[in-house]
């Protein structure tokens, strides 16, 4: 089987960039199951993972906007975000997706997805900004994941490759865990009316707020289960 990424151990790579209910949406620190990750791909060659995770009990997609390479092939920021997710899984290799099913559809329905194995069944610490924008006369939201954390002692892709101070980059990141990105005018009054409303479209403008194959593989709380 191919290798789908190989984990870097170098200073630059694994250096931290500083900065409820039983369903992600609000910026902060997690402690999730990471049931199975899913290989993304869009225009061009732009290749992704998002993740399908267990919170509180309850199974999700968490769509974190984690994209390894741009359009051009060239690599993104959140290459180096996965990259210390497989430090803190202990593992230098994450082989080629397999196709299997994930319940993601409409009412649990089992849908099509190219899943990261090595990576299923993973205990992890996650920390998620939401970020608010406009598109089309739409507000836009964004789940942004900024960073990985190993569930037993808090440690980071750096503080395990240096075997030193686990916890303490967490502890530095905990004030900045609600923070929320707001861009194009936007701001925590507007989203909190959208939000309210049930995030109608067409109000970022002014407008009212108010108003026969192979059986395929299917992932539980264990692969293969």
């Amino acid at each position: 089987m191919g290798s789908f990424f190989k984990a870097k151990t170098d200073k630059e790579s694994v250096k931290e960039e500083v900065g409820g209910g039983k369903y992600i949406s609000k910026s902060g620190l997690y402690d999730i199951n990471i049931v199975a990750p899913f290989v993304v791909t869009g225009s061009g060659e732009v290749t992704g993972v998002d993740f399908f995770i267990e919170y509180n009990g309850q199974k999700q997609p968490l769509y974190g906007n984690l994209k390894l390479t741009n359009k051009d092939g060239s690599e993104n920021f959140g290459s180096k975000v996965f990259n210390k997710l497989m430090i803190i899984a202990g593992l230098e290799d994450v082989s080629d997706p397999i196709e299997a099913e994930l319940p993601m559809g409409k009412k649990g329905a089992m849908k099509d997805a190219a899943v990261l194995e090595d990576l299923a069944d993973l205990d992890v610490k996650v920390r998620v900004q939401m970020e608010y924008s406009v598109y089309n006369g739409n507000i836009s939201e964004k789940t942004i994941i900024k960073g990985f954390y190993r569930t037993e002692d808090g440690a980071t892709a750096e503080e395990i490759v240096n075997e030193s101070d686990f916890g303490v980059q967490l502890e530095k990141d905990k004030p900045y865990a609600e923070n929320v990105t707001f861009k194009d005018g936007l701001d925590a009054e507007a989203i909190s009316t959208w939000i309210a409303a049930k995030r109608p479209k067409g109000t970022a403008n002014g407008g009212s707020a108010s108003t026969t194959p192979t059986k395929k593989p299917s992932f539980g709380k264990k692969f293969g289960k």
